[in-house]
Parts: C-alpha cells; sequence; structure tokens
C-alpha cells in the first residue's frame, strides 16, 4: 500500500476478492490431482481414513508451505462414497502442520456432522467455491477463522470439498490498514457477520443486520459495495471517504 495511494471502496473490495482469489488458487491447482487420486484410489471400493491422510497429506502440506497467502491450514473432507471407515477429514494446521486428530470425531463427538458445516454444506449444494465464516472454529484451531473451500467432482459426482483456512486475525492484518483509511467502514459476510471493522463498537463476529433488505441496522446511512466474487460486502459510513 503505497503512502499516497487513493483508496476507495471500490479498490478496497478489489484488493479482498484479490486476496480471496489468491487462498483459491492453489486449491483450484490442486483439484485435478485430487480428483484423479481418488478415482484411482477408490477403483475397489472406498478407502479408510487412515489412506486418505496418506492420499493427502503432500499436496496439502505443499500448498500450505507454497503460497503468498497467510494460510492457516488447509485439506479434503470426504463423502462416505470416498471414505467408509475412519474419519474422513484430512486436514493440517499451524506452523507445525499438525494433523487434526481422528479423535475428535470418535465417539464422545459423535454429534458432529461435518456434512451440515457450511463450508462443506454450501459447495456440496451449489457445485460453486464458498468462503465460511467468520466462525470460531471448534472443530480444529478454536480461532475465528475464514474456510474457503471447493467442490471436488469425480465423474460429475460430487465426493467432497478441498479447503484452506485463513485466520480472521491475519485477514484484519491485510485488510485494516486499508479499510480505516475509509472512515468508518465494515466488511461484512452475505449474512452480516463482521469480517473486518473499521468502525468503532463493532468486531469481528458481530451481527448488522438488514443485509437481506438493505436497510442496514446501523446509526447512518451506509455506502455498499458487493464482491462480485465472493460472499462480503463492504459498507462504508456516511461522511466518511469512498
Amino acid at each position: 500500500m503505497k503512502v499516497n495511494e487513493l483508496i476507495t471502496a471500490d479498490s478496497v473490495i478489489a484488493r479482498i476478492d484479490d486476496f480471496f482469489d489468491g487462498v483459491f488458487t492453489p486449491l483450484e491447482a490442486w483439484l485435478p490431482k485430487l480428483s484423479e487420486q481418488i478415482r484411482e484410489r477408490t477403483t475397489k471400493g472406498p478407502m479408510t481414513g487412515a489412506q486418505l491422510v496418506s492420499l493427502t497429506q503432500p499436496d496439502a502440506h505443499e500448498m500450505l508451505s507454497n503460497t503468498d497467502r497467510p494460510l492457516y491450514g488447509a485439506g479434503f473432507c470426504a463423502t462416505e462414497a470416498v471414505v467408509s471407515v475412519g474419519n474422513p477429514l484430512a486436514w493440517w494446521q499451524g506452523p507445525d502442520r499438525a494433523l487434526l486428530a481422528s479423535s475428535t470425531f470418535g465417539p464422545g463427538n459423535a454429534a458432529i456432522d461435518l456434512e451440515r458445516l457450511e463450508w462443506f454444506r454450501v459447495p456440496a449444494a451449489t457445485g460453486e467455491r464458498h468462503v465460511a465464516g467468520p466462525f470460531v472454529d471448534y472443530l480444529c484451531s478454536n480461532e475465528v477463522t475464514l474456510t474457503a473451500s471447493m467442490p471436488v467432482f469425480m465423474d460429475d459426482a460430487f465426493v467432497g470439498v478441498a479447503c484452506a483456512d485463513v485466520l480472521a486475525a491475519d485477514l484484519e492484518a491485510e485488510m485494516l490498514p486499508l479499510i480505516s483509511r475509509l472512515g468508518d467502514a465494515l466488511l461484512v459476510n452475505t449474512r452480516g457477520r463482521v469480517v473486518v471493522s473499521g468502525w468503532a463498537g463493532y468486531d469481528t463476529g458481530d451481527l448488522v443486520r438488514g443485509v437481506e433488505t438493505g436497510e442496514f441496522a446501523l446509526d447512518r446511512p451506509v455506502h455498499v459495495v458487493r464482491s462480485q466474487r465472493h460472499p462480503f460486502l463492504l459498507l462504508v459510513g456516511a461522511n466518511s471517504a469512498g
């Protein structure tokens, strides 16, 4: 960011789009190989969770190590057609690239239904990529997280989602300096959850009502810029820049 660079709401949403385009880039590159590996491995039937880990670990680790985006985690979550025994989630997180423990989905947590979580459910339903969050990632890091996910297909059949995690704190570190130059401004998702706040009194995860109607429950009118590629809106308060 150049000190004298003109910052507008449109330029900020373009930067946000570019950030998440970069998050999806390694996922898009992984999908053809992953789909073919799943095809080859399931020729004789579903695999186990341990086999899924062995299959996906090299590429997930490479993605985490070779990106210019601050990815915190990455992996793949399979359908029952791919993994019939064990953990269907092969996911690595943190600086040490730790594997999410299989015990997370053991008898004590049997109520967890991964397919109902937004980062799985939306791509499964739409066939399109999606960014879920911000949400507290109780399954993995216990951090406020956004998860970018892409559906994976094999012969037109949906077989799971490939995902990458970004901590909300890391996104804020990248985007708040820009958003703050607009005055009072909020980056929210399409459900009204605050993603990055440059508006006093609002924090990440707070709910701004009125996204669906355009009548935002804020203390003044706002200028709204919607992302055309990702589920985000930028709200800039009246009398602010942008």
